[in-house]
């Protein structure tokens, strides 16, 4: 578990934009065996979550905000690769976020988790079209594709793109992560095979328990 302690800590250095301090109390949670999920869920996420409410409340900038979660997506990647596992099962997931979005945290902190389970994975980050989006499925053929949506409104775009994935490679498994699907949302999905919504890494692990047993 992480100490109340150690979050605060964590977040003030975060917002102080020190980076060095945010490594050494990631490194001190990793030689104490915690876990990539209670470390991404419970200071990466609760971090952020604290932050965005503060620069709601005008009680940080949006240059401080811009900082911290630089200083984050670094450190998924650092977590990550500090936890790496032998990769046996040789199992490839393929992450994206949707078209016309910038937001990528937190399909960031999926890929991340996915690499600390064994997997190997491809990110390919914010805002690529889906004609590129096919062609790496074409290429690589994923085991998973993971799609990320932030906003409601970009629903429409989101259901193209399953759709496209799912006329040429319709026993595609495909995961949605993000905001846009939230509070009932999800529904649209049921008209399609193999796709399915995860919330949180909660959800993911159990997810992936049942279907990789991982």
């Amino acid at each position: 578990m992480i100490s109340e302690a150690a979050y605060l800590h964590f977040l003030n250095s975060l917002l102080d934009g020190d980076k060095k301090q945010c490594i050494q109390i990631v490194d001190n949670l990793i030689e104490q065996n915690v876990s990539v999920k209670e470390v991404y869920l419970n200071l990466f996420q609760r971090s952020m979550y604290r932050i965005g409410q503060m620069w709601e409340k005008e009680r940080c900038s949006i240059g401080n905000e811009h900082v911290a979660t630089k200083i984050i997506e670094g450190l998924i990647e650092y977590v990550a690769v500090s936890s790496l596992r032998d990769r046996t099962d040789k199992k490839l997931a393929l992450v994206t976020c949707l078209d016309k979005e910038y937001h990528e945290l937190g399909a960031r902190m999926v890929t991340g988790f996915l690499e600390a389970l064994g997997w190997n994975t491809l990110f390919v980050g914010a805002n690529i079209s889906p004609s590129e989006i096919m062609k790496l499925i074409r290429e690589k053929m994923p085991d998973v594709v993971g799609i990320s949506s932030s906003f409601y409104m970009n629903i429409t775009r989101l259901m193209n793109l399953i759709q496209l994935i799912k006329e040429e490679f319709p026993d595609q498994e495909i995961i949605v992560g993000g905001q846009a699907l939230a509070e009932g949302r999800s529904e649209c999905l049921s008209s399609f095979s193999n796709v399915h919504y995860i919330t949180c890494l909660n959800g993911l692990e159990k997810y992936l328990a049942q279907t990789h047993r991982l």
